[in-house]
């Protein structure tokens, strides 16, 4: 059975890839089209191009997140493989509404959807998949899939063909062997990696309000593309096209931070997906 390390460019899923070696190393890039948030360095927008045969313009997740998964493949010897699906602007267009804790279609359709996608067509029997669940978040694991259901390809009046598969079994080695934040921490220090201080999509609605008001310092850019298509969606009638429940992010821009909260521990996703 061929295993894949599923990659997110955090401090955690790096030390899972360089502690723990995998036929494979998959990265799911989300992806916006929005200019003002590209890189200012053309040569990581060539790169992230190159590595998803696509154009590539910017990206929800921090910058630094392009140049950790470039330079950890260096520090693997062993290939990276980019994949990366909708843009979240064409994502939010075709659904005509914002994922949120009600609909967290956001991580299935822009990670998970590509992976599977990738998997099909390069080895198209069930694998095992590590994936960066730490012993300190081992409750993560019960929530782990092990089916999907993908498009394999065209019907012939051109229509979507989909199929289910039960495509995967979950490995925790990081759960297994009771490694905790500690140290995974002490390893990344050790590293030549510059992580970013909050991995996953900077706007990411499972982060805590303390969380995304740090994001607005650290991310201005990305923290403005995500609260300008919150107003673009909004509905005072019905209030739930925006991210958060509690406030909507031009809302968490004016609240105050607070400096002893334990700032850039991921996103938490309770769907289960996201690693840091």
């Amino acid at each position: 059975m061929k295993t894949i390390n599923s990659l997110s460019g955090g401090k955690t899923s790096s030390y899972l890839a360089a502690h723990y070696p995998a036929d494979y190393n998959l990265f799911a890039l989300v992806k916006i089209n929005d200019v003002k948030c590209a890189p200012k360095d053309k040569s990581i927008i060539k790169y992230a191009s190159d590595k998803l045969g696509v154009e590539f313009i910017a990206t929800a997740e921090s910058d630094k997140t392009l140049y950790v998964i470039r330079d950890l493949e260096q520090l693997l010897g062993k290939e990276i493989i980019w994949v990366s699906g909708y843009s979240f602007d064409e994502l939010i267009k075709k659904r005509k509404a914002l994922p949120n804790m009600m609909q967290r279609f956001c991580t299935t359709e822009m990670k998970m959807f590509p992976i599977a996608e990738w998997w099909f067509k390069e080895i198209g029997e069930k694998i095992q998949m590590q994936v960066g669940f730490r012993y300190d978040e081992k409750e993560r694991a019960d929530r782990f899939r092990t089916d999907i259901k993908i498009k394999i390809g065209k019907h012939s009046n051109g229509n979507n063909k989909w199929k289910e598969f039960n495509w995967r079994v979950g490995k925790f080695p990081l759960i297994e062997d009771k490694i905790n934040h500690y140290q995974v921490a002490q390893w990344a220090n050790k590293t030549d990696l510059i992580f970013p201080p909050d991995s996953n999509c900077v706007g990411c609605f499972w982060k805590p309000l303390q969380q995304l008001r740090k994001n607005w310092e650290d991310e201005p850019l990305k923290m403005q593309w995500f609260s300008d298509i919150e107003k673009a969606n909004f509905s005072k009638r019905t209030k739930v096209q925006r991210w958060k429940k509690e406030a909507t992010f031009a809302q968490i821009k004016t609240i105050g931070l607070q400096q002893d909260f334990n700032f850039g521990t991921g996103s938490g996703c309770q769907a289960g997906f996201c690693t840091d």
